[in-house]
């Protein structure tokens, strides 16, 4: 997450949810691109953000089933852009279907939380993250940076929600020199 200068002010759940989503880095000079090559890359991925205890593991089912929910974080984060929250996502609809949630009383507040151990419930864990980011209002703004060639996670920090780039120094800067070099290109007598 080096290029976003916005994680700082994100929640946790947010937080959570980028780093989730920048599991895939579209980026071709990633090394490696994919952070889920295998379950065991998974269970240390969940261990580190104590999403499951040391003694759980991945296996993988669970591998597949992260790979789709992650599909369809970003999926959303894309459709954020549009301020779009009515469009299907069917594999965030898939991966839910596997993740059961149950609602957990701290006295006589209810919250979210897994009904499953291990990676499943650490699974679980990023459905219970996207339902706060929904229930604080936030949700559209963790979004993927529309450069093409970089697509990764950030929370919007923007006032009105419509920031487009992880980092206006390089996507956004890099972006708009692209647009500014067509319009040249396409004026009469250039």
């Amino acid at each position: 997450m080096a290029k976003s200068d916005t994680m700082t002010t994100a929640p946790a759940y947010a937080e959570l949810l980028c780093a989730f989503a920048n599991t895939l880095d579209v980026d071709v000079d990633a090394d490696p691109p994919e952070a889920f090559p295998d379950a065991a890359a998974l269970t240390r991925w969940l261990r580190g953000r104590e999403l499951i205890d040391g003694d759980e593991s991945a296996d993988d089912r669970d591998l597949d089933l992260a790979i789709t929910l992650r599909s369809g974080l970003r999926a959303a984060m894309t459709l954020h852009h549009e301020r779009d929250d009515t469009s299907p996502v069917p594999a965030l609809d898939t991966a839910a279907a596997d993740l059961p949630l149950l609602v957990a009383f701290d006295g006589t507040r209810p919250r979210l939380t897994s009904a499953q151990l291990g990676a499943r419930g650490g699974l679980a864990r990023i459905l219970v993250a996207i339902a706060e980011a929904q229930a604080e209002g936030t949700w559209g703004r963790v979004k993927l940076c529309a450069a093409d060639d970089c697509l990764l996670a950030f929370y919007d920090v923007s006032k009105n929600r419509s920031r487009q780039w992880c980092s206006m120094g390089e996507c956004g800067n890099r972006q708009k020199t692209r647009a500014y070099r067509a319009r040249q290109r396409q004026r009469p007598g250039s």
